[in-house]
């Protein structure tokens, strides 16, 4: 039986970025204890609902979870193995800041278990950096993987944004040179959209963004750069050295079972999608309930997902694959061989009409 993830989900920052559409509010330490206690709460809780799983990855997200102490987030992993089978050899992640006082955070949650950090690089460019609202420069984010090195974590993710105000890619290059002398195992490298809600949406005709055609150029750069430094590409926006590909993330790919616990967390387990609301308050309250989210794992969203993988899928019959082959117009954005289909990488750029294309050709 394969294992299911947990990802807990830490709602804190210090500061808000003018990009991020993810459910956050500003940290207050004593706000921040009695959240970390109602999570705690739902971990008992949900136990009784899923005392029959087991689990080998847990993700802390957020928000910025090294923007609380570190004892919170040992509070929270003691209480999922008091309360859920979780494997010893479980991948366990949290997201850090390089802001974040590490020197405190990473060897509190090390000793804990935890054995893979995400840190927020986003820029080693301090212009492009300051836009995005990060003030961690390269040399604080090379102190923190030292002292991730020093806690006995070695298994480190740097994230990028390509196409954020001011960049070019002679500017990009700074940032992936510096990933692949960093030395770090895996690297994330998204491209910036502009999120409803966001300050970036509103202030969208005041931002100096590279063109789109220039972006695109970005993504060739940093999927061939990262490649030849020894990165493999394995998802659309994420490339690892061998066996340091994200344990975690690839149960959203595969389209396998995750419990999400906190506001704004989604689930899919036991056949069913589900999530909180995105309020803190009412989490913390106890009495707040899941919305109903539909099906998972019917066909087409493990399609939908299976195509963002290197991978791609194998489990469409031949009778598909011959329809989905013989449209001429995807012929440059789609690999098919022995029986398996993936994008090129040039179906990676465009993966939203390429993969509606696909889905429209399935018969169910």
């Amino acid at each position: 039986m394969t294992s299911s993830g947990i990802y807990i989900h830490i709602p804190f920052c210090k500061s808000l970025c003018p990009y991020c559409d993810f459910y956050k509010i500003k940290y207050n330490e004593e706000l921040a204890e009695k959240y970390i206690e109602a999570v705690v709460d739902a971990t008992a809780s949900l136990s009784v609902l899923y005392n029959s799983s087991s689990f080998d990855t847990v993700y802390f997200g957020g928000g910025t979870p090294s923007s609380i102490d570190g004892d919170l987030i040992v509070r929270v992993l003691d209480a999922l193995r008091l309360n859920f089978d979780i494997s010893p050899s479980s991948e366990i992640t949290v997201e850090c800041n390089p802001s974040s006082a590490l020197e405190d955070f990473i060897p509190k949650v090390a000793v804990a278990g935890v054995n893979r950090v995400s840190l927020g690089l986003q820029s080693a460019v301090d212009l492009e950096r300051k836009s995005l609202g990060r003030l961690a420069g390269p040399s604080r984010v090379t102190t923190a993987l030292d002292i991730c090195h020093l806690s006995g974590i070695d298994n480190i993710s740097l994230d990028l944004i390509l196409g954020v105000p001011g960049q070019t890619l002679s500017s990009l290059e700074e940032s992936l040179d510096y990933c692949i002398s960093s030395g770090v195992p895996h690297v994330s490298a998204y491209m910036l959209k502009l999120e409803e809600g966001t300050v970036f949406y509103k202030r969208q005709d005041t931002l100096d963004l590279p063109p789109e055609d220039t972006v695109c150029s970005m993504y060739d750069l940093t999927c061939n750069t990262l490649s030849s430094a020894g990165l493999k590409q394995y998802e659309i926006s994420n490339f690892a050295r061998p066996g340091f590909e994200s344990r975690h993330n690839l149960k959203y790919w595969n389209d396998e079972t995750y419990l999400g616990i906190g506001p704004g967390a989604h689930s899919f387990m036991n056949g069913k999608r589900f999530y909180y609301p995105s309020d803190v308050v009412g989490f913390m309250r106890g009495d707040m309930q899941c919305i109903p989210d539909g099906e998972g794992g019917a066909l087409l969203e493990r399609v939908m997902l299976g195509l963002r993988l290197s991978s791609g899928i194998s489990f469409l019959d031949k009778d598909t694959l011959e329809e989905i082959s013989s449209d001429k117009t995807l012929a440059p954005f789609i690999n098919i061989s022995n029986g398996n289909l993936s994008l090129t990488h040039e179906g990676f750029l465009v993966s939203n009409v390429v993969i509606s294309k696909i889905i429209e050709k399935i018969k169910l």
